[in-house]
């Protein structure tokens, strides 16, 4: 779901096992985006299969994103009971090499479907993912998946962390030792730490180290000592 007033999603190819479309975002940016729903029989995901490799082809120069039920696992350890790789999982893994598709990063739950049972009766899989192709990760490198609670359903639901990369053209950062000296040292890691980001623990740590670096920019690149003498 998202704001109609904000994202414009325009459809493309349509049938009963995907939506392909195109979205332009707030920016004016547009991406394409497939809303997928595999069949429950091996049979009947080959002709998405070939519509996934057709569209990759048709959408390989923007960025594109794959998400929903694809009704097969990727890998072994993605099965809480059967750890075979079967040639289901096969023919998708060959499909996403085959259209250069890569999974997003995800948080939140692991296995994604649940056949609704407990105890010894309990089978959980990850059905659902969301994967992109390589201009998807070169312009949102920083985006993620995230899988939520299943509440009263056998399927979790899943959101995209849409983050765009910037690509940073400046001079690379180093640490002077003698800034841990500076009397402003402290305050600036303090105040920095205490701010508040969205996202996944290791990406609220980037942008902590970021605020830092850009603080740190600000203190003499000589020590004060050194600098009388020079002069």
């Amino acid at each position: 779901m998202w704001d109609s007033s904000q994202f414009v999603f325009v459809p493309i190819f349509v049938n009963d096992l995907a939506i392909h479309g195109r979205i332009t975002l707030p920016n004016r940016q547009k991406i394409y985006v497939s809303f997928i729903y595999g069949l429950c029989a091996s049979s009947g995901r080959r002709q998405l299969w070939e519509d996934i490799i057709f569209c990759s082809n048709r959408f390989k120069n923007s960025p594109w994103i794959l998400l929903g039920d694809f009704n097969v696992t990727r890998f072994s350890n993605e099965h809480s009971r059967n750890q075979r790789v079967t040639k289901a999982m096969q023919e998708f893994n060959h499909t996403i090499r085959s259209a250069e598709l890569e999974d997003l990063k995800s948080t939140g739950f692991t296995f994604t479907w649940t056949n609704m049972r407990s105890g010894s009766d309990a089978i959980h899989k990850k059905l659902d993912r969301a994967l992109g192709n390589w201009q998807w990760f070169k312009q949102f490198g920083d985006s993620y998946a995230h899988t939520y609670n299943p509440g009263i359903s056998d399927h979790s639901p899943l959101s995209i962390q849409l983050m765009q990369r910037v690509q940073s053209s400046g001079r690379p950062f180093k640490f002077l030792n003698f800034w841990a000296e500076h009397p402003d040292f402290m305050k600036i890691v303090r105040l920095e730490w205490a701010k508040s980001y969205e996202g996944p623990p290791l990406r609220r740590i980037q942008l902590k180290l970021k605020g830092i670096k850009s603080q740190l920019r600000n203190l003499p690149t000589r020590p004060d000592m050194l600098t009388d003498e020079l002069r």
